[in-house]
């Protein structure tokens, strides 16, 4: 198995509901994060709704949820799932304190950052390995 891009199948032959993982960088390095994304009848006009199904610990993502403004407000009908995927992965790279789900991840991040990198591998290496995607 490719172990550096994204991943997303059909759930049981259903193209309304994709499963797959992306794989974390920065410092979500080497996390696999399992996602569950789900396209509403009127998709594309419509965004999809984002299953985060991995524990992470990340302002912009909690309790499976995932806030991220495309998949809201400013979701537009050209975006494809590819751009979504793309969406996520980024979201790791820049998680968003301002604008969060998570709280008390954003109140770390915002005030002591090392300590909120250090808490958000100690999540990656007890939650996001491969060996528990395989579960």
């Amino acid at each position: 198995m490719e172990e550096e891009e994204p991943s997303f199948h059909p759930v049981d032959g259903d193209l309304r509901r994709w499963a797959g993982f992306i794989i974390g960088t920065g410092i979500y390095d080497g996390g696999v994060f399992e996602i569950e994304i789900i396209l509403p009848r009127k998709f594309p006009y419509e965004p999809p709704k984002v299953i985060w199904k991995t524990n992470i610990w990340h302002p912009n993502i909690f309790q499976k949820n995932v806030c991220v403004n495309i998949l809201g407000k400013d979701w537009l009908p050209t975006m494809s799932m590819a751009g979504v995927v793309e969406t996520l992965r980024n979201l790791l790279n820049y998680p968003n304190p301002n604008s969060p789900l998570n709280t008390e991840a954003a109140r770390q991040m915002n005030r002591n950052l090392e300590e909120f990198s250090k808490t958000a591998k100690e999540y990656v290496k007890k939650y996001a390995t491969w060996d528990r995607l395989k579960k």
